[in-house]
């Protein structure tokens, strides 16, 4: 019955006015909030005409894959086996003088020149494009005039591809803008602008087809950091993807990019394709950007999707570590090494900008780098293709297979084999062949047959003792052994894009919700026409009051008293403070809805744009750039300069004496921590700590005007100041409320509690 009377009361409630507006508010910015996303995504599922990159999907039957078995037996001939060269993130610069420029130099200096590749790949972020103090980016004529000279003069007939990275593209207004010296000294811009933002090219040998594709995923419009970290696939893009990789049959096809497809937001193709459907034609992954994170969490910075049955292989930079990748072939076995150079060696440059006055480098002394060692057969077995490559051929081989590369003669190494760390029985043998240093050596895979995970440890010494080794882990059951990459391995096969998203539309309707429920709730006792004694706020102080009584003997009270105290809180807070929640209230609507702030975003280009949630519009053309940014800066900001003030107001919400029966002998009368003069003191720090992150935009993008003033944060801090100092228990009525808590009774009498009732001599209101 009383079910009945309850439901029946909460289908006639009556809304009040403030919380009927409040209602119509929300709904609005709920369908407002859609429509926003809706045009900052447009690009991703629409192929824009207006665009310089546009292109039309063509529309061709898929053929199938390749279905080439390849049953050649690996033996000790140098055939059936190619190699090249990854490295990533030069950040060549005009004001650093450790690593960097230096870094990239010895790399073409004392380790190019020894492995003699097919060809080399950089992965993005030639250049650096940050000033001397390392916060302001700007792109830099003469950072690229080394990169351009340093190629040309020492590259010696090796094939050089290169693409953008992020900082490549930092305060950049178009791909035409003047400043975008790319264009001018980038070696492979013609191909990436003949191709519409990819391109590709395809390497013919006499064992297979190996189709290798280029894609730019930079913004269309680069704005200056910070908010220019994260990449994006548009329709246009994918589009282009799809005609370079899902049409065609090829033996591999590997595609490389500046960002981990962690950091990409990928659109979908005119024809429908996402990515995974490109991931299932592509074996490898390439790409850069991430600089082994920090506090080790990006020293193994790969993973393996069994969903596609591909790779994604992220490279450190040459920047800080001197690291290059090495990538073989071999039989259509795909292994790769990961080296460093002895950055401990290299001496901070003398000359940042090493030109002399005719354009040429000046290089630094040769280093004496360590012979370097990429096991090919067997396959390391944490990152085998099971479907597109031909295991079986490791179980079927004669021959162990690696290449040594060195500056020393073969003949002058001394090569040790260690099987399951036991010196392998038979001699490493040279293969002499032009541009191919392959090492073999005789085994029985067989005997490793055993459906058990072995070590393979191969070491290279050259005659100055210096010693160059490599270790995979192999099974001749063609079983996959976990990467075990740890955070590294987790940040490249999630998706942090959309996690990011996640988090910040979760954490705005969470705070939205704990704002409008409450209300709604005092609008629904209100019309139930409940007795306010038995109220749900009172009813949760009777429970603390138990508690505090031990009455409640349960070994969770203490946890149990805290949750009901704060969910107190949370249903006093639009009574007790109404003015504050109406402005907490606000500024949750203004985040979804309106820009955050506006600020030239681009200043080489003097370009204006406005910040939103859910990505930067940029004038003139209000053009979308949806970037992911937006959602890292939101997540921060939603956490650290709103929700952290939201809990300091709700805390305030309920007195202290309130929360203590005043039957109860044992309670001593105690301000909350919120309100002493240190704990204020201390918001006030963290205060100003969160209106200098602000004024940090004004640094990066045009100065106080328009980015402070035209900024929702700024002025919701403001109304927090003014808050935290006339507000509950401000600091400007801190001695007041001193007193006024030093004279209040210790509890209060409760009319539901009989202890309380029994402390003031009161009978039972029930029995009346």
């Amino acid at each position: 019955m009383n079910w009945t009377l309850k439901s029946l009361s909460l289908g006639i409630m009556k809304l009040s006015p403030s919380s009927l507006v409040c209602l119509l508010i929300t709904f609005f910015g709920i369908i407002r909030s859609i429509q926003l996303f809706l045009y900052s995504t447009r690009d991703l599922r629409i192929a824009n005409k207006q665009d310089d990159w546009f292109f039309e999907q063509q529309k061709e039957p898929l053929p199938s894959k390749s279905t080439d078995s390849r049953q050649i037996k690996m033996g000790n001939q140098p055939d059936n086996i190619f190699y090249f060269v990854q490295v990533s993130d030069l950040h060549i610069s005009k004001f650093q003088s450790k690593g960097h420029t230096v870094h990239f130099l010895h790399f073409l200096q004392s380790a190019l020149p020894s492995l003699k590749p097919e060809f080399v790949v950089v992965t993005g972020d030639l250049i650096d494009a940050k000033d001397a103090t390392r916060t302001v980016s700007a792109q830099y004529r003469e950072e690229w005039q080394v990169y351009k000279a340093a190629v040309e003069q020492s590259a010696n007939g090796t094939t050089w591809y290169d693409m953008r990275g992020n900082h490549d593209c930092f305060d950049l207004a178009s791909w035409k803008a003047d400043n975008n010296y790319y264009r001018d000294f980038g070696e492979s811009s013609q191909l990436l602008d003949e191709g519409k933002g990819v391109y590709s090219w395809q390497i013919t040998k006499s064992f297979g087809n190996y189709n290798f594709v280029v894609v730019d995923a930079c913004p269309k419009k680069g704005p200056s950091r910070p908010f220019n970290f994260f990449g994006y696939l548009t329709t246009n893009t994918m589009n282009r993807l799809v005609s370079s990789m899902m049409y065609g049959t090829f033996n591999h096809t590997f595609m490389f990019a500046h960002y981990p497809t962690t950091t990409l937001v990928t659109g979908i193709s005119s024809e429908g394709y996402t990515f995974r459907d490109l991931a299932n034609r592509f074996s490898v992954y390439f790409c850069g950007h991430l600089h082994r994170l920090t506090a080790g969490l990006g020293d193994v910075l790969k993973s393996y999707s069994q969903s596609t049955d591909s790779l994604e292989l992220e490279l450190s930079d040459m920047k800080d570590h001197g690291s290059y990748r090495i990538v073989a072939v071999d039989h259509d076995l795909i292994s790769f090494v990961d080296i460093d150079l002895p950055v401990s060696q290299i001496l901070p440059a003398t000359d940042v900008i090493p030109l002399n006055s005719k354009g040429k480098i000046i290089w630094p002394k040769k280093i004496q780098t360590a012979p370097v060692v990429l096991i090919t057969n067997p396959k390391d077995s944490q990152f085998t293709l099971p479907t597109k490559e031909p295991l079986e051929l490791s179980r079927q081989s004669s021959h162990v297979r690696f290449l040594v590369f060195s500056d020393y003669e073969p003949n002058s190494l001394s090569i040790r084999v260690y099987v399951d760390d036991k010196q392998h029985p038979f001699p490493a043998e040279f293969t002499q062949t032009e541009n191919l240093t392959l090492w073999t050596t005789v085994w029985e895979p067989n005997d490793f047959d055993d459906f058990e995970t072995h070590t393979l440890r191969i070491e290279a010494t050259a005659p100055n003792g210096q010693v160059g080794a490599s270790q995979i882990s192999f099974r001749m059951d063609h079983r996959r052994v976990k990467i075990q990459g740890g955070a590294g391995e987790w940040i490249i096969w999630s998706n942090m894009t959309s996690l990011l998203r996640f988090l910040s539309i979760f954490a705005l309707a969470a705070m939205l919700i704990t704002l409008v429920v409450p209300k709604l709730f005092h609008d629904y006792e209100a019309s139930c026409g409940q007795d306010e004694r038995n109220n749900l706020r009172n009813t949760i102080l009777l429970h603390v009051h138990d508690i505090d009584n031990g009455l409640n003997l349960s070994l969770y009270a203490g946890i149990q008293k805290h949750i009901y105290i704060w969910t107190h809180r949370f249903l006093q807070f639009p009574e007790e403070q109404p003015y504050v929640w109406y402005l907490c209230f606000v500024c949750l609507i203004c985040l979804f809805v309106l820009p955050w702030f506006k600020a030239e975003l681009i200043p080489s280009g003097k370009e204006q744009g406005s910040f939103y949630l859910w990505g930067l519009l940029l004038e003139p053309g209000n053009q979308w750039i949806p970037l992911a940014d937006t959602w890292l800066y939101a997540i921060f900001h939603v956490t650290f300069t709103v929700a952290v003030f939201i809990l300091y107001f709700i805390w305030k919400s309920t007195d202290a004496y309130k929360l203590h029966c005043q039957g109860n002998p044992n309670q001593v009368s105690q301000p909350l921590v919120c309100n002493t003069l240190w704990f204020q003191v201390g918001m006030l720090i963290y205060w100003l700590w969160r209106m200098k992150g602000l004024f940090d935009l004004a640094t990066w993008y045009g100065g106080i005007w328009p980015t402070m003033v035209f900024n929702v944060l700024v002025w919701w801090l403001l109304a927090v100041l003014g808050v935290m100092v006339m507000g509950k228990h401000g600091i400007m009525a801190y001695w007041s409320s001193r007193r006024q808590l030093g004279s209040e009774p210790i509890g209060i009498t409760l009319a539901i509690c009989p202890t309380c009732r029994n402390a003031a001599g009161e009978s039972d209101p029930m029995d009346s």
